[in-house]
């Protein structure tokens, strides 16, 4: 018979998962409500063409671990930094005013222990983010709200699992129904028959104490080290770092499960772990993204239909229940938000965004009302309400984000790491490929960033720009980065190199530089300023020949507020370089108080002030030693000295930076002339 054949449940799964969100959408529903009921109309419980124990629960046990795991590895680290503050706040506040509230009703109402009414508050006290693609799509997440309903609903979950987590390793498991008398003098085992109770993860091998540490260790310090090895010395093509990624994911659950951890901590930390080697734009998180998205979370939603019997929709003490704990959520995460928006000044707008996207639950509360069913704390009741609860919650969060998303304002789109995106023109034009792409490397490797090598062919030309390519690709990967090349082909090197910096929402473009020719780059010009007067991100001439150990900054005497933004990038490079390991560092500036004091007091910077031991150091410039400086050091330099700096710089390693629209390193400017330490 087909149904039931492995053939026909991934037949009827596929066309669930493709069609559910579709006509769900054509109602003005959510996708995920289609794909639940999708799970619900196929289920054992109504046509019976999926099983509740079959391929599609297993691939929905497989979708938790990943959207756990997926909610680690594109955590915004910088953005829970900039947000901590209430970002920390929210998510406490959304804990335990949710989770001590639950408590105290559970309590009240039933007769439960406190263990269970624990596990009962942690299942509202978690939330996940399943309207966060309506946010994305409005454009909001850079939005303080948002954000801080991100980094809180981490905060939320970690506190939930680690609630889960004592209680998986401390419970006693009991064999018989657990006599729970209701106020309206119902007695919950009338209802729910004894059962055999397996639990949910093996006997743990570790105490808690021991196997909690074990599992931080290993996700947080260890399997990082162990990625890094295997991007660089090993794992070069994207197939073998997805799969990789998916090692690390289940390694993370199952380390977890040695002290009787619930794996989606696990795998969560994992994700976490592995955060900085998958940039948040590149190929590899694409992938990663894209398979969580197309197959496994889809999955998860669709086993959730299939715990739903419909007869519990006309049950009056399921629907009590249920109507309970929706409200134990919206009135603990509602205080949560109120609380912390008033505290930190957010408007109304931006307080019921919060609220609505942390009303949400799915992965962690229906895994912890699974918990709780096998270890005998509550019977089948409470976890059908909490199905109920799930999709009702679903929905106000859905409904309520699109509410609120039109009445909180697009934020201005924040400036980018100078590492996050760096384009880097690859013609050979005086730079070394292997010593640029060490230098472009260690910028994106502190931003967890891209390098993607670029070439504009001449005609005829495309086979010597595309070896060129590869081979800055390789070069790339042995770094461990991951990175694509681009060919273009266009009639001006100018326009096209101008064009996929914007395309490519690029936050450094880097162009091959053959150093200083003052002299005939002011007669007749160069692609660097052309570019540089024109380019929207943050651009660098590079002049690196060979591999260097030691930087040399120059700041001069930034007067205006665009000097000091382009000292400011030239140091922000610096601290990148350092943070790669590079060895000496000589900053030198006319003023203490250019160099932010935090750099000054790192004792492996040294700062330059006085003008005669500038001058020294300048001349004494090894071929070890990379020199950096912001454009306007060279604007308006007299003849005479562009002359003299041109023949000082022929073969040094050299790099001369400014912002959007302000590169020229030829014809100089019209502006007032600077005090500088190259005159």
């Amino acid at each position: 018979m087909l149904v039931g054949s492995l053939e026909a449940t991934l037949l009827i799964l596929l066309l669930v998962v493709l069609f559910g969100p579709i006509v769900a959408e054509r109602f003005r529903i959510p996708g995920l409500i289609g794909l639940i009921f999708g799970g619900m109309l196929f289920g054992p419980f109504m046509i019976g063409w999926l099983q509740a124990d079959g391929l599609v629960s297993q691939l929905g046990g497989i979708g938790i671990l990943y959207l756990m795991f997926l909610a680690g590895v594109s955590f915004n680290i910088r953005a829970f930094v900039e947000n901590r503050t209430s970002a920390i706040t929210y998510g406490l506040l959304g804990f335990f005013i949710p989770f001590l509230l639950s408590i105290g009703v559970v309590m009240s109402m039933f007769d439960i222990g406190l263990l269970g009414a624990a596990l009962v508050g942690a299942m509202w006290a978690s939330n996940t983010l399943v309207a966060y693609p309506d946010v994305q799509a409005a454009g909001l997440v850079d939005n303080r709200a948002v954000s801080a309903s991100v980094s809180a609903g981490v905060v939320a979950d970690l506190l939930s699992l680690t609630v889960l987590a004592m209680a998986t390793a401390t419970a006693v498991i009991e064999l018989e129904t657990p006599e729970i008398e209701l106020d309206i003098g119902l007695d919950l085992a009338e209802i729910v028959p004894p059962i055999e109770i397996e639990p949910t993860v093996p006997e743990p091998l570790l105490p808690l104490w021991l196997a909690l540490p074990l599992l931080v260790g290993f996700c947080l310090w260890l399997l990082p080290r162990i990625g890094e090895w295997f991007f660089v010395r090993v794992g070069r093509s994207r197939i073998q770092r997805f799969v990789f990624a998916l090692v690390g994911m289940t390694a993370g659950a199952t380390v977890a499960l040695l002290g009787g951890i619930e794996g989606l901590i696990g795998a969560f930390l994992a994700g976490l772990g592995m955060n900085r080697l998958v940039p948040a734009k590149g190929s590899l998180m694409d992938r990663i993204e894209f398979v969580g998205s197309a197959i496994f979370i889809p999955a998860f939603l669709v086993s959730i239909g299939l715990s739903i019997d419909p007869a519990v929709l006309f049950d009056l003490e399921t629907l009590a229940l249920g109507a309970l704990f929706t409200c134990l959520v919206l009135v603990g995460k509602s205080a949560a938000a109120i609380v912390t928006g008033l505290r930190f000044g957010f408007d109304w707008n931006e307080i019921g965004l919060m609220s609505s996207l942390s009303f949400g639950q799915a992965a962690s509360t229906l895994a912890i009302a699974q918990v709780g069913l096998a270890l005998g704390m509550f019977g089948q009741i409470v976890v059908n309400a909490a199905v109920l609860t799930i999709v009702a919650t679903a929905l106000i969060t859905s409904f309520g984000t699109r509410f609120f998303i039109t009445r909180v304002p697009v934020p201005p789109a924040p400036e980018a790491p100078v590492g996050e995106h760096v384009l880097v023109d690859v013609r050979p034009h005086g730079s070394d490929i292997e010593a640029l792409t060490d230098f472009t490397a260690a910028l994106a490797r502190a931003d967890d960033g891209l390098v993607v090598p670029y070439a504009i062919p001449a005609p005829g030309e495309r086979a010597a720009a595309q070896a060129m390519v590869d081979a800055a690709v390789q070069s790339a990967e042995g770094h461990g980065l991951d990175t694509d090349g681009i060919i273009r082909i266009d009639d001006s090197f100018i326009d096209a190199s101008l064009n996929l910096a914007e395309e490519t929402e690029a936050s450094l473009l880097v162009l091959a530089w053959e150093g200083p020719r003052f002299a005939s780059d002011y007669v007749f010009g160069a692609d660097i300023d052309a570019i540089g007067e024109r380019s929207p991100v943050t651009t660098m001439a590079a002049h690196i020949q060979r591999p260097w150990t030691s930087v040399v900054a120059v700041l001069g005497e930034p007067s205006v507020s665009w000097q000091r933004e382009d000292a400011a990038l030239v140091l922000a490079i610096v601290r990148r370089l350092v943070r790669g390991g590079v060895g000496e560092v000589t900053i030198m500036a006319d003023h203490a108080d250019t160099v932010p004091d935090a750099m000054a007091a790192n004792t492996a910077i040294e700062v330059v002030t006085d003008v005669s031991g500038q001058s020294s150091a300048l001349g004494a410039l090894r071929p070890s030693d990379l020199l950096l400086a912001p454009a306007y050091v060279l604007h308006d330099l007299t003849p005479v000295t562009g002359w003299r700096l041109a023949r000082t710089l022929t073969d040094a390693n050299v790099g001369v930076v400014a912002g959007p629209r302000r590169l020229v390193v030829a014809r100089g400017t019209r502006r007032r002339p600077l005090t500088s330490t190259l005159r």
